[in-house]
């Protein structure tokens, strides 16, 4: 009779949603579940009951407090090309002259990065302007 009337509530309940369009709060459905265990082990069902409070109250604990919350937003993947920089930009960037030969680009790069690497506490943005920086320069006297 119980597990009758559990049925005819949750439907009534399942109805009233549908038709209102509204979300059911989270802890109904939890409190609701844990009085019909409770009901449910008084009245002789000790095995049945116990799983339905447990359930509810699992739900309750857990599974209530993730209903309705907003996903996390994606994390923005990084570029996928390095955004350009003129070389004046990317010498002041690097710390060097406009004109510095090729391991002094790569010595400032070096030491830049490791300061300013991702992995070490860094900014990804900054780290891919000095991989800009550092292309930029040495692009130009490869060529």
């Amino acid at each position: 009779m119980i597990l009758l009337l559990a049925a005819l509530a949750a439907f009534g309940l399942w109805w009233w949603v549908k038709k209102k369009r509204r979300p059911v709060p989270a802890a109904w459905l939890g409190i609701a579940g844990t009085l019909v265990g409770t009901v449910l082990m008084a009245k002789g069902m000790p095995v049945i009951g116990a799983l339905v409070a447990t359930g509810s109250g699992l739900w309750l604990r857990y599974g209530g407090s993730l209903i309705g919350q907003a996903q996390a937003p994606p994390t923005p993947a990084p570029p996928a090309h390095p955004p350009l920089i003129s070389r004046a930009e990317a010498a002041d960037l690097l710390g060097v002259a406009p004109d510095a030969d090729r391991e002094t680009i790569l010595a400032a790069y070096r030491r830049l990065m490791a300061r300013n690497h991702p992995d070490a506490g860094g900014s990804a943005g900054l780290a891919a302007r000095i991989n800009a920086a550092r292309d930029q320069l040495l692009k130009i006297q490869d060529s």
